[in-house]
């Protein structure tokens, strides 16, 4: 136990320093070339966790992987149904300081993510939001979110990352207007609203689809002038919470009504069995011309590799697959994760690549839920998986 520990020490240490070294070689906008290596941190992991955590360890053994690999292929990634149903985090109960749960219907169909300390999960939202999108952000942005509080919805990674964001890099009149006893504080927002376009001051509204279709809504028609630099996040989906508006009018909407150009509104890509995210490329993040909506680069330390759902074959850029993300930062439960989701990686071309944070010469285009289907990498029972665990 006590080598076990030591070993997740220096990597915490190690994953800490190689996040800041490419959050700061990427705000300096250093070329190409220049930026910070891993040097095996990624495989390092992914072989302590093959080794210490239980769980993978055993889904490592059923798909024939009980050696060190040298590459992100050599380890399967774990389906993130995992989080449903077994405890993906090998320590004790009483260490956990934040748990963080999937929307669901019911508890038994919400996945749990549990952390240790919120260190990287710290620097994970800092680092990333920094990058591509606070850079240019104005110090006196009120960061108005239509997601309650951390406090009043504790479970909720996008609720904690968002309640950060508003009490750490919002201006005077930053705040959170949703509560989870009477839902989107209408009135509290369209006064914050009223107040910084009379200041001249941005905004920066942070929630979910579904808050927003409740906002439009309460507007009636009413419209605002925004500030300069204003600018709205608009990430997660509707959970049958509201009438559904495609993501296109949605936006139209939005920023019809509130002022804030097209070019402002971007999305988010995290779940809560992830610490880290990506976001789309947008005005905040990129000057000049800007590539069609629903391209989302990553920081540094995370990876995305798509699969052939019918042979878990990784595909080449340009062709759809299952998406599957690597996320340094998570130590403490699973650190190759198969999504859901389905996506494309779609080449940038070296103009747009040379403007985005990082340089990545690829982005991922979402194209959805991959349904029902389960790859044939995956097709073991949940039953047969546990009874050989």
């Amino acid at each position: 136990m006590e080598d076990t520990e030591l070993t997740r020490s220096d990597l915490l240490r190690r994953i800490s320093d190689y996040l800041f070294a490419t959050y700061r070689w990427a705000c300096m906008d250093s070329p190409t070339g220049l930026e910070p290596k891993p040097l095996g941190l990624s495989i390092d992991l992914l072989e302590y966790q093959r080794l210490h955590h239980p769980l993978y360890a055993k889904y490592c053994e059923m798909n024939g992987r009980n050696s060190r690999g040298v590459s992100l292929l050599d380890y399967p990634p774990l389906p993130v149904e995992c989080f449903k149903r077994a405890d993906v985090c090998p320590f004790p109960p009483d260490l956990a300081i934040a748990e963080f749960r999937s929307s669901g219907t019911t508890s038994a169909d919400r996945s749990i993510h549990k952390f240790r300390d919120t260190g990287l999960l710290q620097r994970a939202i800092f680092y990333t939001f920094t990058m591509f999108i606070a850079r240019i952000m104005s110090p006196k942005t009120r960061v108005l979110s239509l997601m309650p509080a951390y406090e009043d919805n504790p479970h909720s990674s996008l609720g904690y990352m968002l309640t950060q964001l508003v009490r750490n890099l919002g201006g005077d009149g930053s705040g959170c207007f949703f509560s989870m006893n009477s839902g989107l504080d209408t009135d509290g927002l369209l006064d914050a609203l009223d107040h910084a376009q009379k200041d001249n001051v941005p905004v920066h509204l942070m929630g979910p689809a579904f808050s927003y279709v409740e906002l439009l809504d309460k507007l009636d028609g009413r419209t605002f002038s925004c500030a300069p630099g204003s600018c709205l996040l608009e990430t997660g989906g509707y959970k049958g919470r509201s009438r559904e508006i495609p993501k296109s009018e949605l936006r139209d909407a939005l920023s019809n009504a509130l002022g804030i150009p097209r070019r402002a509104i971007y999305g988010e890509y995290g779940m809560c069995e992830l610490t880290s995210q990506a976001y789309e490329i947008c005005a905040l993040n990129t000057r000049g011309p800007l590539p069609d909506e629903g391209l989302f680069t990553f920081p540094m330390w995370m990876k995305c590799i798509l699969y052939d759902p019918e042979n878990m074959a990784p595909v080449l850029p340009g062709n759809k697959g299952q998406i599957a993300l690597f996320d340094l930062c998570n130590l403490d439960s699973a650190a190759y994760l198969l999504t859901g989701d389905i996506g494309i990686m779609e080449p940038l071309d070296e103009n747009l690549r040379a403007r985005v944070p990082g340089h990545p010469k690829f982005a991922l285009r979402l194209l959805g839920r991959a349904g029902n289907a389960t790859p044939k990498g995956c097709s073991m029972s949940w039953e047969e998986w546990a009874s050989k665990t």
